[in-house]
């Protein structure tokens, strides 16, 4: 009989010590994005702070905005952005069917409906409503993803005088580690604020606007790239970018540093 108490005391620790273990490594593998410092070759820094519940975010705050977030049942259902310097307060809602995004709306400002198609595509459209609430279309699109993450994005612009074909196409490449917004609940859904809701940290994004008229095209292309140095849960730690805009000459490095 002792011996039979002390195997299922025996067994009881074991299974303590694994429970604990394995919460640990489950705190461990999921990190929250607390700060991040962005600093300009010129020496200007610029920091932003995470406020949460849970693992849900509460604000976003930096220098000149906050943006404050709404969630029902676990999707961010509202972004409320304030300036600063002005008070100005600017609400932007996001409406949901079955899980997935169906329409953005910033009242008197503009709307975007999303279609999920069977590929995995989202194709969608973007109006402006600022002038009596009338629906004027200022482009569409589509949105590819792979393994969790948006890899191209093509647009064509509506707003063009006739015989004008305009088209915005931006590609991504990714790295194999941890993107901490990822962990953010429901920020993953947030389909209009592009590649940073992917599972992982972009490398490469390229961007190419085209202009077709009277059989003649213009173009031009822009390029953004990162080098990450990471911590030993994959998850970045620092971040050097270089944005080449070469049609305007423009070329600038920025570092960032996060903070968990």
């Amino acid at each position: 009989m002792k011996k039979a108490k002390y195997i299922y005391w025996f067994l009881s620790v074991v299974l303590l010590v694994l429970s604990s273990c394995t919460h640990e490594d489950q705190d461990d593998s999921v990190k929250f994005l607390k700060k991040i410092i962005e600093t300009t070759e010129g020496g200007e820094v610029k920091t932003t702070t995470f406020l949460y519940n849970g693992a849900e975010i509460s604000s976003i705050e930096d220098d000149s905005t906050i943006k404050e977030f709404k969630y029902t049942l676990g999707l961010i259902t509202e972004i409320g952005t304030t300036t600063k310097s002005t008070s100005v307060r600017k609400k932007v809602a996001y409406f949901y069917e079955n899980g997935k995004l169906i329409q953005v709306k910033s009242n008197g400002d503009y709307l975007i409906n999303y279609v999920h198609n069977q590929d995995g595509s989202i194709s969608y459209e973007k109006f402006d409503i600022s002038v009596l609430n009338i629906e004027a279309k200022i482009y569409h699109g589509v949105l590819f993803f792979s393994n969790g993450n948006i890899i191209r994005e093509e647009r064509i612009y509506d707003n063009v005088a006739p015989g004008v074909l305009s088209k915005y196409n931006v590609n991504y490449e990714y790295d194999f580690k941890l993107n901490p917004l990822h962990n953010i609940k429901g920020y993953d859904k947030l389909l209009d604020h592009e590649g940073i809701i992917s599972t992982n940290n972009y490398l490469i994004s390229t961007v190419e606007t085209t202009i077709e008229k009277d059989n003649q095209i213009i173009s031009s292309a822009s390029f953004y790239k990162n080098t990450f140095k990471y911590d030993k849960g994959n998850y970045p730690v620092e971040k050097n970018s270089l944005v080449s805009i070469p049609h305007k000459g423009i070329s600038i490095n920025l570092k960032t540093t996060y903070s968990y």
